[in-house]
């Protein structure tokens, strides 16, 4: 077996890992990356953006919410079920973080409200920017940090309690043995793994979820952490409602943000009216909506009325997408008739319309008798959407899309503390091991909170600087 010496391993080369590395590095220790994919970077590459608060852009647009701001929505959101402490360290930390990677030289152009009435958190980098990832990997290089691409880590080393290692496997099967003085995982979560996500969060991926396909991404850092006595911690799915995506990327990304994620009206598989179509603006919430349905799915109804409305442009304008005129949503209906999608359906009456969906004839007779007479009023007494998203659907043809839960990714699993030290059930402290981002990452309660978008990415940076930072502490003594 081969044998190497450093002082930090780092399982895993997405943001989170990366982050780590660099930070450690920065802070003085000789640091080695593992990546067991054949290329740096991770599942996303690091993304478009992230959240922070009081940073310099954010000071620049004279805007008001602060770190205080964000903490106490934060533990109001999550209903003070999650780690105060670590909710804290990583507000705390994310303006600074922002500044950690202008100075690698990323250009943030504009911070951006997720939709109309979120907070403006989610800051943008310019495209013509490296990204995130690749400068933070030729950052750490000049610190002395090295990787190791195809390399997976299968299991800790421990001894008298301490993490003192990583046994690898190269791609030709080799087994290494690499001695640190600490390990930090950032595997990236589970969220390729079907079996883990219909153990530990109830859903059946294809059936009433569907995820961004990172196979890769399968829990193995998790599992080393737990068979070396780490606690588990909450895990659940990063979700968002979502129309499952054969044309413009997987998770329902492409196909439906701009064209479908609109205030139409939103009924079960009973014809039943199921929420105020004006959550749809906040993913998150939507996808909750829509899954505790019959089947985990519910369908937009809209006619060809609302189709000559979308013509003229959106009720909903994402802060990423800023469409201010809709010519595409007739484009993805003729691609979906051409291409033969089956979540989207169109019919010239109600009758074939339930015909081909499934949706329960009188139940949907029913729901648009009183959803066009609430439209007539301008008042909806049942979840009281506003009036000016209230049109009725009374014209030909009748289309249907056909929404489900969706997930980016996995969250959660090695319980840690502010320090991104995994700790054991009972919350003591593993010396020398660490954990961050999707691997570590439970504060959220259950529900992603769009209203401060950017979050996951933050963490990932974030608990990723935090965590090289005590590691090197932790080796220097």
């Amino acid at each position: 077996m081969k044998m190497l010496d450093t002082d930090v391993v780092v399982i895993g080369s997405g943001p989170s890992g990366l982050a780590a590395a660099c930070s450690a590095a920065e802070n003085g220790s000789q640091v080695l990356i593992l990546e067991k994919g054949n290329s740096m970077g991770g599942g996303v590459k690091g993304g478009n953006g992230l959240f922070a608060v009081e940073s310099r852009l954010q000071k620049e647009k004279q805007l008001a919410f602060t770190k205080e701001d964000a903490f106490k929505f934060l533990m109001d959101y999550t209903h003070w079920k999650v780690d105060a402490q670590l909710v804290s360290a990583y507000i705390n930390k994310s303006a600074s973080t922002i500044a950690w990677l202008e100075n690698m030289g990323i250009n943030f152009i504009d911070v951006v409200a997720y939709f109309i009435g979120a907070q403006y958190t989610w800051h943008f980098k310019d495209p013509a920017s490296p990204a995130f990832t690749e400068a933070i990997f030729e950052k750490a290089k000049t610190y002395g940090a090295s990787i190791k691409l195809d390399t997976s880590a299968k299991s800790l080393i421990k001894e008298e309690n301490r993490v003192v290692g990583v046994i690898a496997e190269d791609k030709l099967w080799q087994q290494i043995e690499i001695r640190a003085k600490a390990v930090i995982i950032a595997s990236g979560g589970f969220g390729g793994n079907k079996d883990w996500i219909k153990k530990y969060t109830g859903y059946e991926h294809g059936v009433d979820l569907y995820t961004f396909a990172f196979p890769e991404v399968q829990g193995d850092g998790i599992q080393m952490a737990w068979d070396a006595g780490a606690g588990k911690s909450d895990m659940m799915m990063n979700t968002h409602v979502c129309l499952p995506d054969p044309f413009g990327g997987p998770g329902g990304t492409g196909f439906e943000l701009g064209s479908f994620r609109q205030p139409n009206l939103m009924v079960n598989i009973d014809g039943e009216r199921i929420m105020n179509e004006e959550i749809m603006r906040s993913p998150g919430f939507a996808g909750n909506a829509v899954h505790r349905q019959k089947n985990g799915c519910a369908f937009m109804i809209f006619d060809e009325a609302a189709n000559e409305y979308y013509d003229t442009g959106w009720d909903f304008v994402m802060s990423k997408l800023p469409i201010a005129k809709s010519n595409n949503l007739r484009a993805l209906i003729k691609k979906a008739q051409t291409e033969g999608y089956e979540h989207l359906f169109m019919a010239d009456s109600l009758e074939e319309l339930s015909t081909v969906t499934g949706i329960e004839l009188q139940g949907l007779k029913k729901t648009m008798a009183e959803y066009n007479q609430a439209c007539e009023h301008g008042r909806d007494d049942m979840f009281y959407k506003q009036a000016k998203y209230l049109r009725p659907l009374t014209k030909p043809k009748f289309y249907a899309a056909r929404f489900f839960q969706g997930g980016y990714g996995s969250l959660g699993g090695i319980k840690i503390n502010c320090k991104t030290e995994v700790v054991t059930e009972a919350g003591a402290a593993i010396p020398g091991l660490y954990a961050v981002g999707n691997d570590a990452n439970s504060i959220y309660n259950g529900s992603y909170p769009f209203v401060i978008s950017g979050n996951v990415s933050s963490f990932c940076y974030n608990s990723g600087r935090i965590a090289g930072e005590n590691a090197a502490a932790y080796i220097r003594g």
